[in-house]
């Protein structure tokens, strides 16, 4: 079996194919509002940095010695972000992300507890936020709008209200510059995270050249996009990059409607290999890609190597992305904007809208009839 190597500049990616059979060009959706917005997020991110910094936060905020960040879906990726990243080396406190209706027991008034809603309207995290209140938490919220403002403002609560002007197209997860701007804003004001205005200017920069290698040159998410069609992809990743394997995962669901799945190294090697053998038609409906990094530990390398040559041998097709990001966070960075613009592709190959959420929202009408 042949294999196909595509080299983006060094400071970009290193892309593998493996076997690329020949196909016709995707049919690529307009560059509508939708493209826009992920192409905006330096933009969304440059406004969240400087405006919640500018956030008045009581001085007691800073005084606390746990913080736990709640939200759902693309509302907690700054989150997400924040804990893969820096977590070991820049974040000055324990963090733990919250997904879910409830808070743990240990919340209280020593715990700061950021809320994330980019609707402002999502009952696990407006839940989260009045359990944080009764709790005792010093509590900020991170919202567009929505009940999350109201309640925000009744009580009195630091809030950063952030106007989505570079997210054309409305839709949450193409707004996560957004979410991940104001995280790191919040808690480098707060003395929690060692990131500065020089480290936040040279992420937006970062991210525009990236974002601008692409545009100038679509080959590279296109061939990825033509190589998952058709197929379920299963995205293994390790260490600092599961956060952007998460947020690629959530994109292709919602945005290209088409389902994926997430495993993680090395404890996929502890269970998941001995289940290739059936059923049969595995080989004709999976697909493997494997997010790749010259920052992973030799330990993960090595399993990575050892892993997709078991899976080779079981006669599954593959891809083999590696980034090529100066440091963890450009390769996080690069890896969400390249899941965002394949996501994106494969929505036009289905011709699916990219911008619409019809079975979540099905499930939330369905759970108001209920309360």
């Amino acid at each position: 079996m042949g294999q196909l190597a595509y080299k983006l500049p060094a400071f970009v990616a290193f892309l593998q194919l493996a076997s690329l059979k020949p196909a016709d060009r995707i049919v690529m959706m307009p560059k509508d509002t939708y493209l826009k917005s992920i192409y905006s997020y330096p933009d969304q991110f440059k406004q969240a940095w400087e405006e919640s910094r500018k956030l008045e936060i009581p001085e007691e905020y800073s005084q606390i010695s746990d913080a736990i960040i709640s939200g759902m879906g693309a509302s907690i990726f700054g989150g997400l972000a924040l804990k893969s990243i820096f977590a070991n080396e820049k974040l000055l406190i324990p963090i733990n992300l919250v997904s879910d209706y409830n808070l743990p027991d240990y919340a209280d008034e020593k715990t700061l507890l950021v809320a994330t809603s980019y609707s402002g309207n999502t009952e696990e995290t407006l839940s989260t936020f009045n359990q944080g209140l009764s709790k005792g938490c010093k509590v900020i919220s991170i919202t567009s709008g929505g009940k999350l403002q109201n309640v925000s403002e009744k009580n009195k609560v630091p809030a950063y209200i952030f106007k989505p002007k570079y997210n054309p197209s409305g839709v949450p997860r193409t707004g996560m510059g957004y979410t991940l701007g104001a995280t790191l804003g919040i808690f480098s004001k707060l003395g929690f995270l060692d990131f500065n205005q020089q480290n936040a200017k040279e992420t937006y920069l970062y991210m525009k050249n990236f974002i601008n290698v692409i545009q100038k040159d679509e080959k590279m998410p296109s061939q990825v996009s033509q190589k998952i069609m058709g197929r379920i992809p299963i995205f293994v990743s390790a260490e600092h990059l599961t956060t952007g394997a998460h947020i690629w995962r959530n994109f292709l669901n919602e945005t290209s409607k088409h389902v994926g799945f997430t495993y993680e190294i090395p404890n996929m090697n502890h269970h998941f290999l001995d289940g290739l053998s059936f059923p049969h038609q595995l080989k004709d409906d999976f697909i493997f890609v494997y997010v790749m990094s010259r920052h992973y530990s030799k330990e993960i390398q090595d399993r990575f190597e050892i892993t997709r040559k078991i899976t080779k041998k079981a006669g599954i097709l593959d891809v083999s992305i590696t980034l090529g990001g100066h440091g963890k966070f450009n390769e996080l960075l690069e890896l969400i904007i390249i899941g965002s613009v394949v996501s994106f592709n494969i929505a036009g190959f289905h011709k699916a809208d990219p911008s619409t959420n019809e079975m979540v929202d099905f499930l939330k009408s369905e759970l108001n009839k209920r309360r």
